[in-house]
């Protein structure tokens, strides 16, 4: 379905639960959520337990109250039951035999956890989770998508590009190539989306301007990016379109989650997939319900996965709901400003809790340093200060000026977070550039 706002087309997958009045919504949400109950009761001795043992039975929810009394299922319990039932666990809902896709989480925070997929989830559930994405970006039968990941266990972006390639885009695979190679490539087949975190797209971005390609008198007009906080940070969002000359949208979603949120054309948030789950956020601390326009965690119940949903799934993804409807016509869930850090990765340094999407937030705003950064912080009781690792944009940028901007940064930190950071320029080049995700933080020990 199609329609028009201002200059705008918008285009809805699922138009009649998308524009859903919410008291309706809730209630289709709760049918699916006692059918999930059921399924995992029957098939997950892992939630058999869980279950059993806090006395719910799936009829007893009858309300998004009654939804609280379902535990909370944390990361480490799906590392706790593959390393006591190896290899996959007993939290999931199918055998080996019955699935056809195999990944694992990236282990940033810890050990993997495995995730197998059934064939029903691989071409009929993730294919409507990334139409609900295709269409909030735009994107039509008439664009040609560049991939410029390489096949592997890390679920980014294989699922999108299937979805994609089922929805009638061409797709430019861009594996096995260097970073300068794939921006050869991508121009060659005159892409017009591309995909990726938002910390890679950027070295690409500067991979392009060191070998004199102009990217935005490029076909590119879209991209789409996921795997780290970024394309909802206004000031990283407007460094990549400007060095990109094209939109660039967000992606939300979890190798064990699934993929829940996406922005529509209008990028006045993240829709939340409300048809597909139920979302809530919490405190971190007390896991207690936050009202929306409160910052806090999300917390996932994942209605429409066979093969391994998660049930009240705490995400550690830092949100602030927002129920008023958008523009676009979506009646449901968003996530102002998208992910707005993790909670796993706060730190807490001098009496201050502190999130690395700060620090990036304050690096976008001086032109002299690059997009790349790592926080470095001290082991307690060392009497070491905070470090900020970062590099020159370019080479032409003087010492005078390196040092301007780095007295400009500590200043910066100092009164918006108050702490007192120690600032380190490197050569550029010596921050590590990645596919996957960024490690922005280093904590010694």
């Amino acid at each position: 379905m199609k329609t028009q706002v201002a200059s705008e087309a918008v285009f809805y997958w699922d138009q009649q639960h998308e524009c859903m009045p919410r008291e309706r919504l809730e209630q289709y949400q709760l049918e699916k959520l006692r059918a999930q109950l059921n399924h995992v009761h029957e098939r997950s001795p892992f939630y058999r337990r869980k279950l059993d043992a806090a006395g719910i039975r799936p009829d007893d929810i009858r309300s998004m109250e009654d939804l609280r009394a379902i535990p909370l299922t944390d990361k480490e319990e799906l590392r706790v039951s593959q390393a006591e039932h190896p290899p996959w666990g007993d939290f999931g809902c199918i055998t080996p035999r019955e699935a056809v896709r195999v990944f694992q989480t990236s282990g940033t925070t810890g050990r993997p956890v495995r995730i197998m997929i059934s064939r029903k989830d691989w071409h009929e559930t993730f294919y409507e989770q990334f139409m609900h994405y295709r269409c909030g970006f735009g994107l039509t039968e008439d664009d040609v998508l560049f991939v410029p990941f390489n096949y592997g266990l890390y679920i980014a972006w294989w699922g999108f590009q299937t979805t994609m390639e089922k929805a009638g885009l061409m797709i430019i695979p861009g594996g096995g190539l260097s970073s300068k190679d794939r921006l050869r490539a991508m121009l060659d087949w005159d892409a017009t989306a591309i995909c990726g975190t938002p910390s890679y797209l950027l070295y690409l971005a500067e991979t392009a301007r060191k070998n004199g390609i102009d990217l935005p008198v490029s076909r590119v007009r879209k991209v789409v990016t996921a795997g780290e906080p970024g394309a909802a940070i206004l000031s990283t969002k407007k460094a990549m379109e400007s060095q990109w000359g094209a939109r660039v949208y967000d992606d939300l979603g979890s190798t064990e989650g699934g993929n829940f949120g996406h922005e529509c054309v209008l990028q006045q948030g993240t829709h939340v997939i409300e048809s597909m789950y139920i979302a809530e956020v919490v405190d971190p601390e007390t896991l207690q319900p936050l009202q929306d326009g409160q910052n806090g965690e999300l917390v996932l119940t994942n209605l429409c996965c066979d093969s391994m949903p998660l049930i009240r799934y705490r995400t550690r993804d830092l949100v602030r709901f927002n129920r008023i409807p958008c523009e676009c016509g979506r009646t449901g869930l968003r996530l102002d400003g998208g992910v707005l850090g993790r909670s796993d990765d706060m730190f807490h340094f001098a009496g201050v809790n502190i999130f690395p999407t700060q620090i990036q937030n304050l690096l976008h705003e001086i032109d002299e340093f690059s997009q790349e950064y790592q926080v470095v912080v001290p082991r307690m009781g060392s009497g070491a200060h905070l470090r900020i690792r970062v590099e020159p944009a370019n080479e032409r940028i003087s010492g005078d000026q390196l040092k301007k901007a780095r007295d400009f940064l500590v200043e910066a930190v100092r009164y918006r977070i108050t702490v007192t950071p120690e600032v380190e320029v490197c050569d550029i080049g010596a921050l590590p550039r990645v596919e996957g995700k960024a490690r922005r933080l280093i904590r010694e020990t």
